[in-house]
């Protein structure tokens, strides 16, 4: 590997791995907050919470589009004219909000005819403009700093956002006893932290942007037709994300919608390790799809097996320790009101193995310009969602949506695995086949000592599978250097 070369792949690893502690940071913070929400709401107040926070979820994939990864594309490669993408992103994006509001009061309604929800919901969508977890204007101007390989800086903001919530949890705890005032208070949370991040982008672009700052039709014409596909992707899996929330309220109850969103907050933390691969990969993946085609296959190909490495040990790892341990999370974090979340909960560790590597495959398919292939991906998911957890939400309830969200993610995995590969010199036969017989290793761990031993099951389990990281030589030695230089750049080791 040249010096250059070197150089830049290590200062994208600081930042995947700053953006990735940020987002620890972020995702227990978060974590502890909402958790802590839950136990001080109680069942029936977080239901009606959970509803609108999925509502929104859903229509603002209206207003945000599909921009993301293209403005991020376009700034990655023409910097210079950095000012005037963000600007011509957020003007379409404030346009399309209208509609955006309209249709989350429509359905809020049909589902939940209160006015006390119906105040829940609008102000939950006032996230859309100030919130790193709903990115719709603020997701705008993260695109940009993700297009300088500068991951770190929002999702250290994120954080932030993240520990004030947690801080008017822990010291102003009346706040949070009823769904209304919580969700202001969750609103409010991230107005500064938005602020902060505008302010750091007008800074960063004076140092970048050459080109006069303008909004161009053509150019918004342009980001619209290419965005669509990815408009589509994005209404198809929040509908996906959110369809079972909706079939709970509609066939069960308000308790309902909460037990099943317990288990899923539980699992959050878990979300910053595909996403952090992901988003550190997007911008290598998008230059290369700049170069001729031989270069491009090269460098794909290297940048697609170093990443897809990482997310099948890391995932396959995380699922199998937290499938074992999903009993005893449930009983530590909620009281045992919460105990029909155990069930879902060991399902949806199930979810996140083929979850992890569809978040990869994803975002490797957005950079290269490739959204199609992810359009038709969540047209599976959505279609597998709405028909299978119909039947199985209504019958079985949140395990019920757990299993109908398996069959979707591993449903829209197999048509992605398969279409995302083509074109890359990768051979991943070898790669599952070691996995899998690693993780037949920690199952027969887990079985054998978890029910008698839980910790020390666990404790051999993270062992095993670090002996046989290195024993069945997962990674190249490119790529076990690339991350000793990254650790040694961590520390402040010069590097030569």
């Amino acid at each position: 590997m040249s010096g250059e070369r070197r150089s830049r792949a290590t200062g994208v690893l600081s930042q995947g791995l700053i953006s990735a502690a940020a987002q620890g940071v972020n995702s227990l913070a978060s974590f502890f907050a909402i958790i802590w929400m839950i136990r001080l709401m109680g069942k029936d107040p977080y239901g009606v919470f959970s509803l609108a926070i999925q509502i929104a979820a859903l229509t603002s994939m209206l207003a945000d589009f599909g921009m993301g990864p293209i403005i991020m594309r376009w700034m990655a490669i023409n910097p210079r004219r950095s000012a005037s993408i963000l600007l011509e992103a957020s003007v379409t994006r404030l346009l399309l909000l209208a509609p955006t509001i309209v249709l989350a009061n429509v359905i809020g309604y049909l589902l939940y005819p209160s006015w006390q929800f119906m105040l829940v919901l609008n102000v939950m969508m006032l996230n859309v403009f100030i919130s790193s977890k709903i990115p719709v204007l603020r997701g705008t101007l993260e695109a940009f700093f993700r297009s300088q390989s500068l991951m770190g800086v929002p999702t250290l903001l994120a954080a932030f956002d993240s520990i004030v919530l947690l801080s008017l949890v822990l010291f102003f705890p009346a706040l949070f006893q009823d769904s209304l005032s919580a969700m202001m208070m969750y609103t409010a949370a991230n107005i500064l932290g938005g602020m902060v991040l505008l302010w750091l982008t007008l800074q960063k672009l004076k140092t970048i942007n050459i080109e006069p700052v303008r909004i161009q039709r053509q150019s918004i014409r342009k980001l619209l037709r290419e965005s669509a596909p990815l408009a589509v992707f994005l209404l198809l899996n929040a509908l996906h994300q959110s369809i079972d929330s909706i079939y709970l309220k509609l066939f069960h109850t308000d308790a309902a919608v909460s037990v099943y969103n317990a288990a899923l907050k539980i699992m959050t933390p878990l979300a910053m390790f595909p996403t952090i691969i992901a988003i550190s990969a997007a911008p290598f993946f998008a230059r290369a799809s700049t170069l001729n085609p031989d270069e491009q296959r090269e460098k794909t190909s290297t940048i697609f097996s170093f990443g897809i490495k990482t997310i099948v040990l890391g995932g396959m790892l995380l699922t199998i320790l937290g499938a074992f341990n999903a009993e005893r999370l449930i009983h530590i974090v909620f009281p045992t009101e919460f105990d029909d979340a155990i069930n879902p909960m060991i399902i949806l560790f199930a979810v996140f193995f083929p979850l992890s590597i569809n978040l990869f495959l994803v975002e490797m398919n957005n950079a290269r310009g490739f959204q199609r292939r992810n359009t038709i991906f969540t047209a599976i998911m959505a279609s597998v969602s709405i028909v299978a957890g119909f039947f199985l939400v209504r019958d079985h309830a949140a395990t019920g949506a757990s299993i109908a969200k398996l069959l979707a993610v591993v449903a829209g995995l197999v048509y992605l695995w398969n279409v995302s590969r083509r074109g890359l010199s990768t051979r991943s036969t070898v790669l599952l086949g070691k996995a899998g017989v690693l993780a037949l290793a920690l199952l027969a761990i887990m079985f054998f000592f978890g029910a008698s031993h839980p910790l020390l099951s666990s404790i051999i389990a993270l062992f095993v599978f670090g002996i046989a990281v290195f024993a069945f030589r997962f990674f190249t030695h490119e790529e076990y250097d690339l991350w000793k230089s990254q650790l040694r750049s961590m520390l402040g080791v010069v590097q030569e």
